[in-house]
């Protein structure tokens, strides 16, 4: 059976999406929405020959044509929606972040738990090869005890990337760089490390950039496991360099550099794991594969349709808002915060 697919928000990223569906067999777009209806017929023509340009949202949500949609709104448009689909029993992957705070995320949630209705979340960085590689060498005890964590997030974004209307605000997109831009790195970081118990946080908005929220941040970690870690993510690092992921552990150390992955182990033996995919650090925010999305879409589906439980859901994003919002606290406050 075919996947029939219905996008709403046709921004930046929804041509990305459009590829991952065209990529997998057995799905194909079905029908497209946003606010502007002009808009919506300009790209239903442009990327979806046979696709429906949808006029009205009721009439999205009444279709009983449509098995999956995606949710591509930026973060304040999100809980509307989420709460009409899921009510109309339409299961549905949502762009990150799920909303712009861990309070809003949690009522994206519940709302898939009211109506029993499965909602993902494209946290695609977990489906690269290298971190589900790591994944296991982490659930097979094979490196040993993470003892010390660092992420560096030294990405660049251009001021006209601001300029655009509502990016990097506090009422559209929740935040800066840690919202926008971390949150894949620390989503992987807590996979991989667990949760975290306190943070002493710093955000800051620099010189470089116009923009409401932070395009710097950084972090001091205690982990629940009794690992210590530190944190850093901008985008003031011009031309953009890729996020790294450091674990120094009893067995080996990991040093994760965006697609790339190097295991130094301390009896001596290195592995290597490199594919030389991009990951939207630099000057083009949208250079990186639709492939982990296409990968996202595919095991969603896969668990929907044959009743296991959703492992990339909307629930499993939760932790990295809430380590977010607390290095927020923790900043202004000037205090450490307990998660």
């Amino acid at each position: 059976m075919t996947c029939r697919v219905a996008i709403i928000g046709l921004g930046m990223v929804a041509g990305l999406h459009i590829q991952a569906i065209n990529s997998l067999d057995g799905f194909e777009v079905y029908g497209v929405f946003s606010r502007d209806y002009s808009k919506t017929k300009d790209f239903a023509k442009s990327f979806t020959a046979n696709a429906i340009a949808f006029r009205k949202f009721a009439d999205l949500c009444n279709d009983e044509n449509v098995d999956l949609v995606l949710l591509l709104t930026p973060p304040n448009a999100r809980l509307d929606y989420v709460k009409a689909l899921t009510k109309a029993g339409k299961p549905l992957i949502v762009e990150k972040p799920l909303e712009r705070n861990f309070g809003r995320s949690q009522n994206v949630v519940e709302q898939g738990k009211i109506h029993k209705t499965p909602i993902g979340v494209f946290l695609q960085h977990r489906k690269r090869p290298s971190i589900e590689a790591l994944q296991k060498l982490v659930d097979e005890k094979l490196l040993g005890n993470v003892a010390t964590v660092e992420v560096r997030i030294p990405w660049w974004r251009g001021q006209d990337y601001y300029n655009q209307d509502g990016r990097g605000t506090l009422s559209r997109d929740g935040g800066g760089v840690l919202i926008t831009q971390a949150i894949h790195t620390l989503d992987i970081m807590l996979l991989l490390c667990g949760p975290v118990k306190e943070v002493q946080g710093m955000i800051h908005t620099s010189s470089l950039h116009k923009l409401e929220a932070e395009d710097f941040s950084g972090a001091l970690l205690n982990f629940e496991s009794g690992a210590r870690g530190t944190l850093m993510a901008s985008t003031t690092h011009f031309p953009g360099s890729k996020e790294e992921i450091i674990l120094n552990c009893s067995e080996a150390t990991v040093n994760i550099s965006g697609d790339d992955l190097q295991i130094f182990y301390h009896e001596g033996k290195i592995e290597h794991l490199e594919s030389g995919s991009q990951t939207g650090s630099g000057i083009d925010p949208m250079d990186f594969s639709h492939a982990w999305h296409a990968s996202i879409l595919d095991q969603f589906w896969k668990e929907f349709t044959t009743k296991q439980k959703v492992q990339i859901s909307a629930e499993s994003a939760l932790p990295v808002h809430k380590l977010i919002d607390a290095i927020i606290q923790s900043s202004k406050s000037g205090k450490k915060v307990t998660i």
